[in-house]
C-alpha cells in the first residue's frame, strides 16, 4: 500500500508535460523554503517537524493566497467550498 493512502491523503497527478502544474508545486516548496529551511540552521530534526508542522498550519490557515482571491484557504473553502458539495 502507498505511503499516501496509509496517511489518508488523496495523491493527484498533474498531466504529463504540464508546466503550470509544476509551477504551482514548485512555488509552494520555493515559498517553504525561503520561509523555513534557509532561514535557520537546523541541527534537530524534532525541531524542525514541530517547525514545520506550525509553518504548514499557518499557509493553510492565516496566510493569504493570490490565486484564492488573497484569502486563505480554510476562508475560501468556507466562502466558495460549501457550494460545489
Amino acid at each position: 500500500m502507498q505511503a499516501c493512502a496509509l496517511l489518508g491523503i488523496k495523491q493527484i497527478f498533474t498531466s504529463w508535460s504540464n508546466p503550470k502544474g509544476n509551477a504551482d508545486i514548485e512555488r509552494v516548496i520555493r515559498t517553504l523554503k525561503e520561509d523555513l529551511v534557509w532561514s535557520y540552521d537546523w541541527d534537530n530534526p524534532f525541531a524542525f517537524q514541530r517547525a514545520l508542522d506550525k509553518w504548514v498550519d499557518n499557509y493553510n490557515q492565516d496566510y493569504p493566497h493570490q490565486s484564492l482571491d488573497y484569502y486563505n484557504p480554510c476562508e475560501y473553502y468556507q466562502k466558495y467550498g460549501k457550494n460545489k458539495e
